[in-house]
């Protein structure tokens, strides 16, 4: 919702996109485990907020509620907790002009 607000028109939608959401998708483990990524990648994987919502979803569809899992429901909750209010200040100003 913070890309909706921001952006001027829907044809430069695509910019935040390609530069955000996609690399998340890639050093996320979405596709493959974090661990066979750089250590670097590693770091930078785990900032990422879908890297902490895959962790979360993977333990809840095994049935395996690790402290890896705690780990990602309050590291969710915490950019949920800053990013929420932004979003509806941004998308307010949007819409209220």
């Amino acid at each position: 919702m913070i890309c909706t607000a921001l952006v001027p028109t829907i044809e430069t939608f695509n910019l935040p996109i390609f530069l955000f959401i996609t690399p998340m998708f890639l050093f996320s483990g979405t596709f493959f485990p974090v661990s066979n990524l750089p250590a670097w990648a590693q770091l930078l994987a785990q900032a990422l907020p879908l890297t902490h919502l895959v962790e979360l979803c993977r333990s809840l569809a095994l049935g395996r509620f690790t402290n890896a899992a705690l780990v990602a429901v309050v590291y969710l909750a915490v950019w949920s907790a800053v990013l929420f209010p932004l979003a509806v200040i941004g998308m307010r100003r949007r819409l209220v002009r």
